[in-house]
């Protein structure tokens, strides 16, 4: 994912790697057809595309298409596996964070994520039922058990005060929870309405200054 990272501790490692980072002037065949199927899946879910269409919308015979995936099943796999770089690449910088600036820091870059992959968001929200079937049966994200343990010990060692505690953990809860209590909002709002709307938030319940205007 291109935007920049937010300078905290930890954040100068690179964006979210996704496919649509890779400065190509011809994209692969691969790529093609995963940018074909991602329309798909968004415009008629996972469940109503066929391999069929995407060979067709592409000029392929289907023989073409199992060369790169021999299943469906294997595209979607393809597309939602940025979800487990993003989430750990989250975690990484909320586990740096030494300071509640920092905390903040690592907040804005997975918003920066979300406004500049809006798409990924989007086939996400369209086929939710389907990544959780993924997640059951494949194991496919990571357990949110153990990511709800790490994501509370991280808290925990950050700071010792109560109510400090509090604010890290709304903060995060503002940011995660969007797309889940709101998907609607989320998707057919500006997204730079989107961002800016969640990263003031974020300075809120923190307690963070608004950046300066240049």
């Amino acid at each position: 994912m291109p935007a920049a990272a937010a300078r905290s501790r930890g954040s100068d490692k690179p964006a979210v790697a996704t496919r649509t980072t890779a400065a190509r002037t011809e994209p692969s065949t691969r790529d093609r057809i995963l940018d074909v199927a991602q329309r798909r899946f968004i415009e008629q879910g996972y469940d109503g595309t066929s391999l069929r269409e995407i060979a067709d919308d592409l000029g392929f015979t289907k023989a073409a298409l199992y060369y790169h995936f021999q299943t469906k099943e294997q595209i979607f796999e393809a597309l939602v596996e940025p979800a487990d770089l993003l989430i750990n690449g989250l975690f990484e910088r909320l586990e740096a964070a030494t300071t509640v600036d920092e905390w903040g820091a690592a907040l804005f870059w997975v918003i920066d994520q979300m406004h500049d992959h809006f798409d990924f968001f989007r086939l996400m929200q369209r086929n939710r039922t389907v990544l959780e079937h993924f997640d059951r049966t494949q194991g496919y994200l990571s357990s949110h058990g153990e990511m709800h343990k790490r994501f509370e010990q991280t808290v925990m060692d950050l700071s010792p005060d109560i109510a400090e505690r509090i604010r890290l953990v709304t903060s995060i809860a503002a940011v995660t929870g969007f797309d889940d209590w709101a998907p609607t909002i989320l998707l057919e709002s500006d997204r730079d309405d989107i961002v800016e709307g969640l990263k003031e938030v974020v300075r809120t319940i923190l307690g963070l200054p608004k950046p300066r205007r240049r």
